[in-house]
């Protein structure tokens, strides 16, 4: 799959984030018709063991994007070659972040990726072709003040196929964290995403409610990822123990 060109095809894509590093989840995830995954790996459980086992299920599904647990160029080596479709890259702040995250995502002459083989070059049967179209995606996380503050140089990078805000480390950034319906987070939400916009640049964000994403899908987010695994399962839990009541 050719991961840029599937952002850059238009429509709303609706995703959720998995964090427990179990097939099953990942498997009722694609089964429930979500249109991407987001696979974590900074607050989540998966390292690139678990991450490749999960790419691997969600082959014959919709596109599968890891976030990374840091931006270090050892942790984007290593998860690029489990062969997701793309990598989402926490807290970018500045345009010489993403000059860094750019240098050890891509192969030379872009970039300076080491070359090797794994899950992602196909064991060797897609060597060539994976250095020739480096059809991967590079996705950052806008989620911090500064990142706010020099967001053009950041969203019009050559390197950069997708932004995704991140509210809630947003409202951290700014002091009220959780807030994430307070002025200066909506204000600097709608900034990043007039960036994007005119910038031609695929903008996504993270939704904790279904009801939330409804907001972010009317505002014209291009990818909404609406709620996590352990909530769902928590929730559902919940809502059964207590339609229930004193049953128990």
């Amino acid at each position: 799959m050719d991961a840029k060109a599937w952002l850059q095809s238009g429509g709303m894509k609706l995703g959720t984030i998995v964090t427990i590093d179990h097939p099953a989840i990942v498997e009722i995830a694609r089964l429930a018709g979500f249109d991407w995954l987001w696979i974590d790996g900074e607050h989540g459980c998966f390292n690139e063991i678990s991450a490749a086992t999960a790419c691997a299920v969600n082959a014959v599904g919709s596109p599968t994007f890891v976030r990374l647990p840091d931006r270090s160029a050892t942790a984007i080596k290593r998860f690029l070659d489990i062969g997701c479709d793309g990598i989402i890259l926490p807290q970018v702040s500045s345009a010489a972040e993403v000059d860094e995250i750019a240098r050890a995502a891509l192969y030379p002459p872009r970039g300076e990726r080491s070359i090797g083989i794994g899950r992602a070059q196909g064991y060797g049967s897609r060597f060539a072709e994976c250095l020739r179209t480096q059809d991967y995606a590079i996705i950052v996380q806008i989620e911090t003040v500064a990142g706010v503050k020099n967001a053009e140089a950041i969203v019009t990078h050559a390197a950069v196929d997708a932004v995704v805000i991140g509210p809630y480390d947003l409202s951290g950034s700014f002091g009220v964290p959780g807030e994430v319906d307070s002025s200066h987070v909506v204000e600097s939400i709608a900034a990043v995403q007039a960036l994007c916009r005119g910038a031609g640049k695929p903008c996504g964000i993270f939704s904790a409610t279904a009801e939330k994403a409804k907001v972010y899908a009317e505002a014209g987010f291009d990818l909404i990822a609406v709620g996590i695994d352990c909530s769902f399962l928590l929730n559902g839990y919940k809502a059964v123990r207590e339609a229930l009541g004193d049953q128990g």
